[in-house]
């Protein structure tokens, strides 16, 4: 059953020594089918993903997220393991790694929580390193 959740992503990112940080509660879908759960949820100017949806699919300790709008994208987190795939622009594509430092999944049907530790290589450029936290809190259920 698909049920309304509140969301809190905090995020940060490390490029050169310097540190950026951002925090955003929004409102958006928590479902389990099977035996996996999806969250979804719309981005924003603050995140850098205003008007893009963004659903993140979690199995067996392996998180896909997935990003549509006009730079649609997908990115794979499993521990230790590398992903390469193609981040879509309106100006091209770039090739996008991602090398999974850790990674914690600790939800069940009523929400919880994930830790996301993470390098991004854009067109093979030096590693970004990138932290990724989420709460879920189901709010409410929706038919």
């Amino acid at each position: 059953m698909e049920t309304n959740a509140l969301i809190t992503l905090t995020g940060r990112q490390s490029i050169d020594g310097e540190s950026d940080q951002y925090e955003l509660t929004t409102l958006g879908k928590y479902i389990k089918k099977d035996d996996k759960y999806y969250i979804s949820y719309e981005g924003s100017e603050l995140t850098g993903y205003e008007g893009t949806t963004t659903t993140l699919k979690i199995k067996d300790g392996c998180i896909s997220m997935i990003r549509f709008d006009n730079a649609s994208t997908q990115m794979i987190f499993e521990k230790e393991k590398k992903y390469v795939g193609h981040y879509d622009t309106p100006y091209g594509a770039l090739s996008v790694g991602v090398t999974t430092n850790s990674i914690s999944v600790d939800i069940d049907e009523n929400g919880g929580e994930i830790d996301l530790d993470y390098m991004v290589e854009l067109n093979n450029n030096l590693p970004v390193h990138n932290g990724l936290h989420l709460k879920i809190r189901k709010v409410g259920n929706q038919a």
